[in-house]
Order: C-alpha cells, then sequence, then structure tokens
C-alpha cells in the first residue's frame, strides 16, 4: 500500500476538477456513495446509523452517505457540531438534500451532553465526519466536545482519517476519535500509517471517487508499506553448491565490560538470518564468553584502543560491517568508531552506542552515504538536536531529516520507518514484543547479514530485515504472548521465519 502527502492528494482533487473536468459535487457523490458501500457491506447488522459533522467538505462526504444508507432502507441521521450557514458549496448542496429527504439533523449546540450520548448511545455505528486531512491543532468547541462523548465507544467509522489525527505527521491531539475503521478517499494519506496515529485508525478501507488515482495524482508516494511480499521478493534460493563465503561475512565490533551479550545477540541474529561468517570484535572477557554461548563465531579480542589497525586483517574479507552494540562510551569506543567511519573501505551499520559517538564526533567525521543508521526516538533526537517528544510527534520528518545528513536510517519504534532521502518504507510488522532488553542488537544481526550475503541496497537490507525481525515477535506473541519473550527468543525463530517466507512465495509463483 502506498502512503502520500495530504497536499498530494489535494492537488489530485484539483486536477480532477480543473484538468479533467469533474464537478466537485460529483467527486463528492462519489466518494460518499462507495464509503456508504464499504459500511453496509462491513455492518451488515447496522440499521440505525448517526453522522456526526462538521462544517467541512467531510461533512459533505457524511450527507451523501445519509442519502444513500436512506436509499438502502436504513436510518440515518445526522448531528451538526456547525450552525448551517457555515456549511458552504457542494458540502451545503448535500445538507439540503438530505434535509428536504426528511433526515433527522440535530445541532449538537442545542443539545445537552446526556442528550448526545442517547443520540450515540441509540444508534448502531457513529460515522466521523468531523475534522479533515487539513486540521491541524486540538479541537475546539463543539467538534471537541463531539469527540469527548463519543470515547470510549466502539463501532465508529472515520471518514478520510480519525478526527484529532495530523494527517500529515500521525501526531494525535486530544480528544481524538478511536476508530473501528477508517475510509480514507481517493489515496490513503501518511498520518493512518506512522504512529501515534495509526493506533487510531483500524482497519482502512480506500474509497475511489469515480477515477482512477493514477490519472489525477502528480505525486510519487511518500512512503509505502513494506511487507512479505516485498520481502520474499529479495530473498533468493540458494544454490546447491553454495559455499559458507557465498552467505557474506559479517564484523560486529562492539562489547564493553557492561554490556558483554550486546554484539553476541547480533550475532546471534546475523547466524540465525544466514550468514555464512560472523566475526565479533569485542573485549577479551566478551571474547572468552562469548565463544561459549555462540562457538559458530569467531572471536577477535580487541582491549587496546592502540591496536585498532589490527581490524585491517579482516578489511578484505568482510562484506558488512555492523559498529556500535554494547560499544561503551570510553577511549575505545571512540577510537574504533573514528577508525571504522573515516577509514573503513564496507558498508557500516551504526548501532547503540555507535551512534552516540557519530554524534559526538560530527565534526570529525568524512562525509560518507555508505551505511545504515538504526536510532530510537532518544538516539533520534540527540542526532537531530532536539527531543524524543519533538521526534515522537513527526516520525517521518525525522527519518528523513536523519537520512539526509548521513544515509540510509532505520526509526526504530512500533511501525518502525526506513528512509535513505529519496524512498521512505514503513515495516507492517512486530509490536510490543520487541521492547525487550537485546531486541535491537539482534535486528542490527538480521540487517547486516542481509546486506552482507544477499547484494541487498541498504533500504532492501534494512527494511526486509526490520520485517523479518517484527515478524518473528509477532508470531512468537501470538504463540507466547508479549511478555515474558527474550532478544534470544527471537533470533532463534528466523528460521521459521525465512522458511515460511520462502515456502509462500514459492506458492504464490505456481
Amino acid at each position: 500500500m502506498k502512503f502520500y502527502d495530504v497536499s498530494s492528494v489535494r492537488q489530485a482533487d484539483e486536477n480532477a476538477i480543473k484538468k479533467l473536468g469533474i464537478p466537485g459535487v460529483v467527486l463528492m457523490e462519489n466518494a460518499g456513495k462507495e464509503a456508504s458501500h464499504i459500511v453496509v457491506e462491513k455492518y451488515p447488522y447496522a440499521q440505525k446509523i448517526c453522522i456526526v459533522a462538521g462544517s467541512g467538505n467531510k461533512g459533505g462526504d457524511g450527507y451523501v452517505m445519509a442519502r444513500h444508507f436512506k436509499e438502502q432502507g436504513l436510518d440515518p441521521l445526522i448531528v451538526l457540531t456547525s450552525p448551517k450557514e457555515k456549511i458552504h458549496g457542494d458540502a451545503r448542496i448535500n445538507l439540503d438534500i438530505a434535509e428536504r429527504l426528511c433526515i433527522p439533523i440535530y445541532f449538537s449546540s442545542e443539545c445537552s451532553d446526556e442528550d448526545l450520548r442517547i443520540l450515540f448511545r441509540s444508534n448502531d455505528i457513529v460515522v466521523d465526519c468531523l475534522l479533515g486531512t487539513g486540521s491541524i491543532g486540538a479541537p475546539r468547541g463543539e467538534v471537541e466536545r463531539a469527540i469527548r462523548l463519543l470515547q470510549g465507544r466502539r463501532g465508529i467509522v472515520s471518514i478520510d482519517i480519525p478526527s484529532g489525527v495530523n494527517g500529515v505527521t500521525g501526531e494525535i491531539y486530544e480528544p481524538c476519535i478511536d476508530a473501528e475503521i477508517t475510509i480514507t478517499m481517493l489515496a490513503p494519506k501518511t498520518g493512518l500509517v506512522v504512529m501515534p496515529g495509526s493506533e487510531k485508525v483500524g482497519e482502512l478501507y480506500v474509497a475511489h471517487l469515480g477515477v482512477s488515482p493514477e490519472a489525477i495524482l502528480d505525486d510519487k508516494p511518500r512512503a509505502f508499506l513494506w511487507d512479505e511480499k516485498n520481502t520474499a521478493a529479495y530473498l533468493s534460493p540458494r544454490p546447491l553448491g553454495l559455499h559458507k563465503g557465498g552467505r557474506g561475512t559479517l564484523l560486529i565490533v562492539g562489547g564493553s565490560y557492561l554490556y558483554r551479550g550486546a554484539p553476541l545477540l547480533s550475532a546471534l541474529g546475523a547466524l540465525r538470518s544466514g550468514c555464512g561468517v560472523v566475526i565479533v570484535v569485542a573485549p577479551t572477557e566478551v571474547c572468552e564468553s562469548g565463544s561459549s554461548f555462540l562457538p559458530e563465531a569467531v572471536f577477535h579480542p580487541l582491549d587496546n584502543p592502540e591496536e585498532v589497525e589490527s581490524l585491517l586483517s579482516w578489511e578484505n574479507r568482510a562484506t558488512m560491517t555492523v559498529v556500535g552494540p554494547g560499544l561503551g562510551r570510553g577511549e575505545r569506543g571512540r577510537r574504533l568508531m573514528d577508525f571504522l567511519w573515516n577509514q573503513w573501505a564496507h558498508p557500516l551499520l551504526i548501532d547503540g552506542d555507535g551512534l552516540y559517538w557519530l554524534s559526538e564526533m560530527k565534526g570529525c567525521l568524512r562525509k560518507r552515504r555508505d551505511v545504515i543508521l538504526t536510532p530510537h526516538e532518544g538516539e533520534a533526537a540527540t542526532l537531530l538536536g532536539t527531543s524524543a517528544q519533538t521526534i515522537a510527534s513527526s516520525r517521518l520528518a525525522a527519518a528523513r531529516d536523519i537520512a539526509m545528513e548521513w544515509g540510509t536510517v532505520v526509526l526504530k519504534g512500533y511501525r518502525s520507518i526506513i528512509d535513505n532521502g529519496a524512498e521512505t518504507a514503513i515495516i507492517s510488522r512486530g509490536g510490543p514484543e520487541l521492547s525487550i532488553p537485546g531486541s535491537g542488537d539482534v535486528l542490527t544481526g538480521i540487517i547486516g547479514c542481509l546486506v552482507a550475503g544477499n547484494h541487498f541496497s541498504l533500504l532492501e537490507g534494512a527494511a526486509s530485515g526490520a520485517w523479518i525481525h517484527g515478524q518473528a515477535g509477532s508470531c512468537l506473541s501470538c504463540q507466547r504472548g508479549v511478555d515474558g519473550l527474550l532478544a534470544r527468543d527471537v533470533a532463534n525463530y528466523i528460521p521459521t521465519v525465512l522458511a515460511e517466507l520462502s515456502s509462500n512465495h514459492e506458492k504464490a509463483k505456481s
């Protein structure tokens, strides 16, 4: 599924009207009619339907829906949060038609809170036609009151976007509609897929306007949803004569006295993803214990920061390098980061303390684009010199800003965002079960493996790795619940995910 900026969809509406000559009232008719059909199909039991509407064109879609509900023998009513004289244009035309058809119309300003609660409760579903994609800021006045009185109600259908969600950023303004389904017009908007707004959307449907979206959308999608099909398309079958070197060689540089397990979990994630050779560069105590935990890996002890050039012995073998899991913030970490960033010839994946050093050494590092950064919101805030709250409220923009400055980024979280400065992928899998210690370390190993051994581009490897990681977590949570999983459980489930991907892909081709 592709997601567009609100401005792109608004321009598409203009193109339909001005370039194709389709009157706006016809577009509204088509949108409302299709939305009404989706509602009836989704809720076949619904007889009484309340449309709660504001003053804009989103309300106009609702008035069209009310008319089509009535034609199908249902009992619609309309609750207006705006005086009738503030409703203009195509929306007013359709409101007047609804009134002439004797569809009941109530004005919220003339109703007490209890009156509105009774109206909402007495209907099988409520259709939210209050605020559109152009609305910014917290709902006010009668709109705020209506949304507040709908809090906690099930069976809400939002038109275009749940009222209270920013259509561009996905930011939530309080109060906000919590929709069971959302029917968006023409094309999905970015605010519907990114957190935290995506939590309010429910099931997402698209209502078309009677004209192909491709005929009127000028701009490319702002983002697309990366799913199983995308991931499977890049995982090629293994040849029978494959040598382990053909699976890629991944160098993992990390580990410290406090964080001994981080590079080991990255190595486990890489090996479980099919990596041929994994070399862990870490302090001696990490290597000694790690060889018992993971004898399949190669261990290169490195304690003295003066000996960083000893890594050159691996440069001709390693096809991808991970820097940062448990690296620490002492002199050893700084020297390793400086050496690898400025002198290493192969692509880098920077995670954990590697991101800390990236922000600390910003003015001392050469410009390079062959990197993947995997920050969570706090680390992203440090990279951009802002707050985690700012990142959380505009995740798409933050990911693009990091990508433009550094390279490909994986902005971690529910619906992780992958951005390389030109394209944006949003991951369709994963949830709270992955909010566990070491989960991000496993993710770096998966991504490192995919780039090292599968000839993926950085965006393809990052997005596929994030999807596999999320799918492993989702499957495990279905089996065991979201609590009590360990990062190693996620890593150990990866072969099952890969096998299912391969099997499903082959079935789809046959």
